[in-house]
């Protein structure tokens, strides 16, 4: 197969790059900051000779968007939400611009989406969202997602929760929090921590 990973340099993308490599499957990574022949420039905005690897892909993977891992200034919010709509509306107009674009395109998401709860499970059917911002986020990006219906194109958005790996991602941090002595239990304790690990990722 030969699948498209639109911001695919991150820890998740190095992840499922792994993965599929293992897995005999041909990769091309959209990525600021192209490395290797196996990786294209894009911008994450703008249209440009990356859409041309679309045609004739077996799937699409978009893991765009700046990290919410900074401080919540204004600025920082803008392009966060800015990262994740404008990526998702630029591969739209690819695929549409495409003879043969891919099966199946995997837009990535938040369980964040979902309101806080200590007592009730939050699943696709009976998820509560809620009005702040991470939530609004969530919900302006799926809705940008499934704007327009592209019939030979399977669209699937990845309400994903915190994804723990030895390698980077939250761990790495949440680790170095507890080697100086910060990593006692916030609040009452009680409260749980929605997670799935980096394996199970890659087989899900």
């Amino acid at each position: 197969m030969k699948i498209i990973i639109a911001g695919g340099s991150g820890f998740l993308g190095k992840c499922l790059q792994k993965y599929f490599i293992v897995k005999g499957h041909e990769l091309i990574i959209l990525s600021r900051r192209p490395a290797i022949n196996t990786e294209i420039y894009w911008d994450g905005e703008h249209l440009g000779n990356w859409t041309s690897q679309l045609d004739g892909a077996d799937a699409l993977i978009n893991l765009s968007g700046k990290s919410v891992d900074c401080r919540y200034t204004l600025k920082n919010r803008k392009m966060i939400l800015d990262s994740r709509i404008k990526s998702t509306k630029v591969l739209q107009k690819a695929i549409e611009m495409t003879k043969n674009p891919p099966g199946i395109w995997l837009n990535t998401s938040s369980a964040t989406i979902y309101v806080h709860s200590e007592s009730t499970l939050m699943t696709e059917k009976n998820g509560v969202t809620g009005d702040d911002f991470s939530m609004d986020i969530c919900k302006q990006w799926e809705e940008q997602f499934f704007e327009k219906v592209t019939p030979v194109v399977r669209k699937v958005t990845l309400r994903t929760s915190i994804v723990l790996g030895r390698e980077g991602g939250a761990f790495s941090k949440m680790k170095a929090i507890s080697l100086i002595g910060l990593g006692g239990k916030q609040g009452s304790g009680n409260q749980m921590m929605s997670w799935i690990h980096y394996l199970d990722l890659q087989s899900g």
